[in-house]
Protein backbone atom coordinates (compact mmCIF):
# COMPACT_ATOMS: atom_id res chain seq x y z
CA UNK A 1 0.00 0.00 0.00
CA UNK A 2 2.89 2.36 0.57
CA UNK A 3 3.92 2.03 -3.03
CA UNK A 4 0.48 3.06 -4.32
CA UNK A 5 0.38 6.01 -1.91
CA UNK A 6 3.81 7.07 -3.09
CA UNK A 7 2.76 6.86 -6.77
CA UNK A 8 -0.43 8.81 -6.00
CA UNK A 9 1.57 11.46 -4.21
CA UNK A 10 3.98 11.68 -7.15
CA UNK A 11 1.08 11.97 -9.62
CA UNK A 12 -0.58 14.59 -7.43
CA UNK A 13 2.69 16.51 -7.16
CA UNK A 14 3.09 16.33 -10.95
CA UNK A 15 -0.44 17.67 -11.43
CA UNK A 16 0.23 20.42 -8.95
CA UNK A 17 3.52 21.26 -10.69
CA UNK A 18 1.73 21.32 -14.07
CA UNK A 19 -0.93 23.62 -12.62
CA UNK A 20 1.75 25.90 -11.19
CA UNK A 21 3.62 25.93 -14.51
CA UNK A 22 0.39 26.74 -16.40
CA UNK A 23 -0.41 29.49 -13.90
CA UNK A 24 3.12 30.91 -14.27
CA UNK A 25 2.77 30.93 -18.08
CA UNK A 26 -0.59 32.70 -17.78
CA UNK A 27 0.91 35.28 -15.42
CA UNK A 28 3.87 35.74 -17.78
CA UNK A 29 1.51 36.32 -20.73
CA UNK A 30 -0.54 38.72 -18.61
CA UNK A 31 2.60 40.58 -17.53
CA UNK A 32 3.81 40.81 -21.13
CA UNK A 33 0.43 42.21 -22.17
CA UNK A 34 0.47 44.70 -19.31
CA UNK A 35 4.04 45.68 -20.12
CA UNK A 36 3.18 46.21 -23.80
CA UNK A 37 0.15 48.32 -22.83
CA UNK A 38 2.14 50.41 -20.35
CA UNK A 39 4.92 50.83 -22.89
CA UNK A 40 2.40 52.05 -25.48
CA UNK A 41 0.86 54.44 -22.94
CA UNK A 42 4.29 55.83 -22.04
CA UNK A 43 5.10 56.25 -25.71
CA UNK A 44 1.80 58.05 -26.34
CA UNK A 45 2.30 60.35 -23.34
CA UNK A 46 5.86 61.12 -24.40
CA UNK A 47 4.78 61.87 -27.97
CA UNK A 48 1.95 64.12 -26.78
CA UNK A 49 4.35 65.96 -24.49
CA UNK A 50 6.83 66.31 -27.35
CA UNK A 51 4.08 67.64 -29.65
CA UNK A 52 3.07 70.23 -27.05
CA UNK A 53 6.70 71.28 -26.58
CA UNK A 54 7.23 71.53 -30.34
CA UNK A 55 4.10 73.65 -30.60
CA UNK A 56 5.40 76.00 -27.89
CA UNK A 57 8.82 76.23 -29.53
CA UNK A 58 7.23 76.92 -32.92
CA UNK A 59 5.15 79.73 -31.40
CA UNK A 60 8.21 81.22 -29.70
CA UNK A 61 10.25 80.99 -32.90
CA UNK A 62 7.41 82.61 -34.89
CA UNK A 63 7.34 85.51 -32.41
CA UNK A 64 11.10 85.91 -32.64
CA UNK A 65 10.93 85.84 -36.42
CA UNK A 66 8.18 88.47 -36.42
CA UNK A 67 10.24 90.71 -34.16
CA UNK A 68 13.33 90.23 -36.32
CA UNK A 69 11.35 91.02 -39.47
CA UNK A 70 9.84 94.10 -37.82
CA UNK A 71 13.32 95.28 -36.81
CA UNK A 72 14.60 94.70 -40.36
CA UNK A 73 11.58 96.56 -41.78
CA UNK A 74 12.32 99.52 -39.52
CA UNK A 75 15.97 99.46 -40.53
CA UNK A 76 14.96 99.30 -44.20
CA UNK A 77 12.55 102.20 -43.73
CA UNK A 78 15.26 104.30 -42.07
CA UNK A 79 17.75 103.43 -44.81
CA UNK A 80 15.25 104.24 -47.55
CA UNK A 81 14.39 107.55 -45.89
CA UNK A 82 18.09 108.41 -45.61
CA UNK A 83 18.61 107.46 -49.25
CA UNK A 84 15.63 109.58 -50.30
CA UNK A 85 17.01 112.55 -48.35
CA UNK A 86 20.44 112.06 -49.91
CA UNK A 87 18.85 111.81 -53.35
CA UNK A 88 16.88 115.01 -52.83
CA UNK A 89 19.98 116.80 -51.55
CA UNK A 90 22.57 115.45 -53.99
CA UNK A 91 20.51 114.56 -57.08
CA UNK A 92 22.11 117.11 -59.38
CA UNK A 93 25.64 116.23 -58.26
CA UNK A 94 24.95 112.52 -58.80
CA UNK A 95 23.52 113.09 -62.26
CA UNK A 96 26.53 115.20 -63.18
CA UNK A 97 28.98 112.62 -61.78
CA UNK A 98 27.27 109.79 -63.65
CA UNK A 99 27.20 111.75 -66.86
CA UNK A 100 30.89 112.51 -66.52
CA UNK A 101 31.77 108.87 -65.83
CA UNK A 102 29.67 107.58 -68.70
CA UNK A 103 30.78 110.07 -71.30
CA UNK A 104 34.30 110.44 -70.05
CA UNK A 105 34.16 114.19 -70.20
CA UNK A 106 32.71 117.22 -68.55
CA UNK A 107 29.13 118.33 -68.96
Amino acid sequence: MEYIDLVERIVAAEHQASALAREAKEKEASLETDLARESAELHDRYMERARRRISLVEAEEAQRAEKAIAALDQRLSRSMAALERAYETDRDAWVEALFTKITGGTP
